[in-house]
């Protein structure tokens, strides 16, 4: 059994070895488009833990407390890549077209009132999904079509941030 895994694990690893290895250029003429990366094996393998990392539970920053009666701590919260848009979760995210999952969306940057906010999703898979909330960010209910790691790009008042979550079944 131990042989078995070991072959397995050494076939797996130059596959990949091979797959990160540019082929050497020959002629003078310009590089080819290399073609697009095959990510199968890779995004089959992120877990819930890999895509929810950077939610916190420790204190929200001070520009995203309105409403809160102390400093935030034990809510479940996630800072958006590029520090614009804080997702805070009330309960881990649900994967629900019909009733969606709550979500508070802070903006840190300037907002223009009445500017939708639009959430563009990308599951590793390809599915796709796409909602405007019209009253941009604040409270909303997140309606992602079906479980699993959801890329997701957040537009509102001139501004764009993404970030992962992970919403379950």
């Amino acid at each position: 059994m131990r042989t078995t895994i070991a072959r397995t694990t050494a076939a797996l690893l130059t596959l990949l070895a091979g797959a990160c290895t540019a082929p050497p250029r020959t002629g003078a003429g310009p590089a080819a488009t290399p073609a697009a990366p095959t990510t199968v094996v890779a995004r089959a393998a992120v877990s819930s833990a890999d895509c929810n990392a950077g939610i916190s539970t420790g204190a929200l920053p001070v520009w995203a407390r309105d409403g809160f009666s102390s400093d935030g701590s034990g809510v479940p919260h996630r800072l958006g890549d590029e520090g614009g848009l804080m997702a805070i979760l009330f309960a881990p995210p649900r994967a629900d077209p019909v009733d969606g999952t709550k979500i508070l969306w802070v903006s840190r940057l300037p907002v223009e009132t009445a500017a939708p906010l639009t959430i563009s999703g990308v599951r590793l898979d390809g599915r796709t999904a796409t909602q405007e909330l019209p009253n941009g960010a604040g409270p909303s209910s997140v309606k992602i079509p079906e479980p699993g790691c959801w890329d997701l790009t957040l537009t509102w008042s001139g501004h764009t941030d993404r970030m992962r979550l992970w919403f379950t079944g």
